[in-house]
This record gives C-alpha cells, sequence and structure tokens, in this order.
C-alpha cells in the first residue's frame, strides 16, 4: 500500500500542512497519511526519519514564505544545519529514490538551487505545486488526481477504502455484539438454576476462546511464513519486508501518540 510523507516546517506552514493532512485523510485514508513524526529523547533522529520515509512514495515538502527562514544565529538558512528536520526528510526522499512533490502556500515562490544545501539543491529542479486558500477545494482535488497518476496504488487504495473490508476494531465489535446476543437469548422471563446459568455464561467465554485460539493460530503461521520469507528470500523480496516493517513501526508509533493524546 503506497503511502504519503507531509513535510514541513511548524513555524513556517503548520496550518497548511494540517489543513492538508486532514484533507487528504478524508480522500485516501488516515493510514496513506503521515506528519509529525515524534523523534523520542535519546534516539537517532535520523534512523527514524529514514524509517519514515522509507515506509511512504510520495514526500509532500509545503514550502510556505519563511521554509527558508535563518538559524538562530541569523547568519543563513536553517536548511544549512545538518541537524535541520525538513532537510533531513528531503534528502532521505532523494537518497531512497521517492517522489517528491513541493507545494508552494501562502504565496510561497520556490527556492533556487544556490539558495539550497547541495544534497538537496535538485528539489529547485522539480515543479512545484501551489494551493491557495481561494481555490483550496480545487486545488486538493488535482492534488489528489496528480498522486493518483504518479502513484497508480493510491488509486486502488480510495476504492479499496470505501469497500466493505473489515477493520480489528469492526471484528472486535462484530464478536462483542455476538456475546452480548447470545446473553440476551439465553435469559428467560423467570429464574433459572445455577448450572442453567453457568452454562449460559460458558457459551460466550468458549466463543472468545475459540476466536483467540484461531487468532494465535494465525499469528504463528505469518511469523513462519515471514521467517521463512528472510531466510530464503531474494534481495527484491527482502527489500519489500524492510518496507513493510518501516510502515508496520510508523504506524505502531502513530497508534502510541494517539493513546497518549486521550
Amino acid at each position: 500500500m503506497a503511502g504519503i510523507f507531509i513535510s514541513y516546517r511548524r513555524d513556517d506552514s503548520q496550518g497548511f500542512a494540517g489543513r492538508l493532512a486532514d484533507d487528504l485523510t478524508e480522500i485516501l485514508g488516515s493510514d496513506l497519511v503521515f506528519r509529525d513524526v515524534e523523534i523520542p529523547v535519546g534516539h537517532d533522529f535520523s534512523l527514524i526519519l529514514n524509517r519514515a520515509i522509507a515506509a511512504c512514495d510520495v514526500l509532500l515538502v509545503v514550502i510556505g514564505r519563511d521554509w527558508q527562514t535563518t538559524s538562530h544565529n541569523g547568519a543563513r538558512s536553517r536548511l544549512f544545519e545538518p541537524t535541520d528536520w525538513v532537510r533531513a526528510e528531503i534528502k532521505a526522499a532523494f537518497e531512497q529514490g521517492k517522489r517528491i512533490i513541493p507545494i508552494l502556500v501562502g504565496g510561497a515562490k520556490m527556492s533556487t538551487a544556490t539558495e539550497l544545501p547541495a544534497d538537496i539543491s535538485q528539489l529547485s529542479k522539480i515543479q512545484a505545486f501551489e494551493m491557495s486558500d481561494r481555490r483550496w477545494d480545487e486545488d486538493i482535488e488535482n492534488l489528489v488526481q496528480l498522486l493518483q497518476r504518479e502513484v497508480p496504488e493510491l488509486a486502488s487504495s480510495v476504492s479499496s477504502r470505501h469497500g466493505p473490508a473489515d477493520s480489528p476494531a469492526q471484528v472486535l465489535r462484530e464478536l462483542g455484539h455476538r456475546v452480548l446476543d447470545e446473553v440476551r437469548q439465553q435469559r428467560t422471563p423467570q429464574a433459572t438454576s445455577r448450572r442453567t446459568a453457568h452454562r449460559r455464561w460458558l457459551r460466550p467465554v468458549m466463543a472468545i476462546g475459540g476466536f483467540l485460539r484461531k487468532l494465535a493460530t494465525t499469528v504463528f503461521v505469518i511469523a513462519m511464513v515471514y521467517i521463512g520469507f528472510r531466510l530464503f528470500g531474494d534481495a527484491a523480496v527482502l527489500e519489500q519486508l524492510d518496507r513493510l516493517e518501516a510502515r508496520l513501526l510508523v504506524g505502531w508509533d502513530r497508534l502510541l501518540g494517539y493513546l497518549n493524546i486521550q
């Protein structure tokens, strides 16, 4: 499944980037849009950024008027700082051969090659996509069409998103409803014996136990297949596994962040 990573500078275009992410998420789905990668203290930021970029196929670089804002010492743009996250994201995308689309917002202009560090100067040669408040909805539609042309997998993702596929949460919810229905059906208007009550509650417990056994078996089979691919797969298979692992790790980090916020 394809993915989109939104790169932006918070003190430059956070509002535009948030609006862009919300609209793309509504159209393409939350699993396909990534932004705000939080890097825990004590971790290698370049490693985590490379992992996040690896999980995506397209990097959208949101550029506002202050995107090239000067560093703290006021000497030159923050892009020239080795630890600048925006620069690191773009550099990682170039190194991994990802599609890169500059998004100009707020009347910003595209930077020239001389205004950029050498390792990301190629960004100035890429045709930028302009977005404005006056025609935002139209721009979003055109951007989605552009992304679908660049990454055909996104078109199929939109179709499947509107399909009848069940998510894990839906499966668990359905299981809960079935358990409650079973309990209601077993209830009678008259008092029953202790043995009958025990059997009544035992059935949903057994149903849950059966579901957990099937789940454990499925996980075991997937693990064995994965180990087999890791041991005997060729370079292409191993590369696909690395991409899958990167996307799963990014999704897990986003889930933990969501749970912490809640």
